[in-house]
């Protein structure tokens, strides 16, 4: 698994999971199918499921130029599951989020320490709530410039899964004995269609 040190504590998210969706009830928060790009402006640097031979793999993601310091913004209503520093990424930031009885988990990567968060695990955050900043070009995890990683993985918020080895929330596809990168690929929305309503989430997995 990749190298991933938590910064907000799991256990109230935990609580919080339970408290906000109950186990059965799908009218509960995050009900409902609105959701929004998470910067003010959105200019893609790399989109969504092309492949990257520096990583070798898909791109799990859509990434979009952001300046340091530029607030992020969550997608929709949900509970945020965790913020943690990882491997590539800098810090991260995942939020879970229901639709119907329907689950996804957003994540914001190469956010920034160093200018705070806005909230935290266990938090509920409504849809267009800022919970973090861009980070600066010295903190987001790599050589490259800053901007935002984000991705939209089908299914509850699991921060102990992992695919070939690897942390569940890897921002490229892995393959492996047990998996192909198309069928890894699969397991993420494209986010731009997610947003602008051209994936029927009803069709999707649970």
């Amino acid at each position: 698994m990749a190298s991933l040190t938590v910064i907000a504590r799991r256990a109230a998210a935990v609580v919080a999971f339970v408290a906000a969706w109950g186990c059965d009830d799908a009218s509960g928060p995050g009900s409902g199918i609105d959701a929004r790009f998470p910067l003010d402006s959105w200019t893609l640097m790399q989109d969504f499921g092309v492949w990257n031979e520096s990583w070798q793999g898909y791109h799990l993601a859509e990434d979009a130029w952001a300046d340091g310091g530029d607030p992020v913004y969550a997608m929709a209503d949900g509970i945020v599951g965790g913020i943690f520093v990882a491997q590539g990424y800098g810090a991260v930031m995942l939020i879970e989020h229901r639709f119907g009885d329907h689950f996804v988990t957003s994540l914001y990567g190469h956010v920034s320490r160093r200018h705070g968060f806005e909230v935290e695990a266990g938090e509920a955050v409504s849809e267009g709530q800022r919970v973090a900043y861009i980070a600066e070009d010295d903190e987001d995890g790599g050589a490259w410039p800053p901007h935002l990683h984000f991705g939209i993985r089908k299914g509850r918020y699991d921060i102990e899964g992992d695919i070939c080895g690897v942390w569940f929330y890897v921002g490229y596809t892995r393959a492996c004995a047990e998996i192909t990168h198309e069928e890894h690929r699969s397991l993420w929305l494209d986010p731009g269609d997610f947003v602008t309503g051209r994936i029927e989430l009803a069709k999707e997995p649970r």
